[in-house]
């Protein structure tokens, strides 16, 4: 069982030349996986809490002409990672949803979608996730990893 301990006394390889992984984004990183794995030791909620999808997607710059961190070992270490976020999320958490889902085909306006954010934010119960997901035509659940202001408007991406 990897603790929060482990990831804070995890130590990598140094690349000196070869390719490796900046530093700071990966150290960066590991203090919100080590903020995430208190928080479910001490059944706390996180703010900014990493997921195991995160882990599985998440990428560094590489460090060419610097000392970066081995890649392997990161990635190794990674997988260590997504597999106790994975094994350690409660599977009985009941998924919340707002009482009268807003079914349209039109586009909702940023603004609209932040006050129904809100709402939502605001009435859901103790103790549920504190994630956003979108359903697609299909049926598919998907969660909302990024937000970008693009020219024509906000853009949620999806994981």
């Amino acid at each position: 069982m990897l603790t929060a301990y482990d990831v804070l006394n995890q130590k990598f390889s140094a690349t000196k030349f070869r390719e490796g992984y900046d530093q700071d984004e990966v150290d960066g990183f590991l203090d919100r996986v080590m903020a995430t794995l208190q928080g479910l030791e001490r059944g706390e909620s996180v703010p900014d809490a990493v997921t195991a999808e995160e882990v599985g997607t998440v990428t560094f710059q590489s460090s060419r002409f610097r000392e970066g961190y081995d890649q392997d070992e990161v990635d190794r270490f990674l997988d260590q990672v997504r597999e106790q976020l994975t094994t350690q999320v409660p599977e009985d958490v009941p998924v919340w949803q707002p009482s009268a889902p807003v079914v349209s085909s039109a586009p909702i306006s940023a603004t609209a979608l932040v006050v129904q954010l809100q709402t939502a934010y605001s009435t859901r119960p103790p103790g549920a996730p504190d994630v956003v997901t979108v359903q697609l035509p299909d049926g598919q659940v998907r969660s909302v990893i990024d937000v970008r202001s693009t020219p024509s408007g906000v853009e949620l991406v999806l994981g």
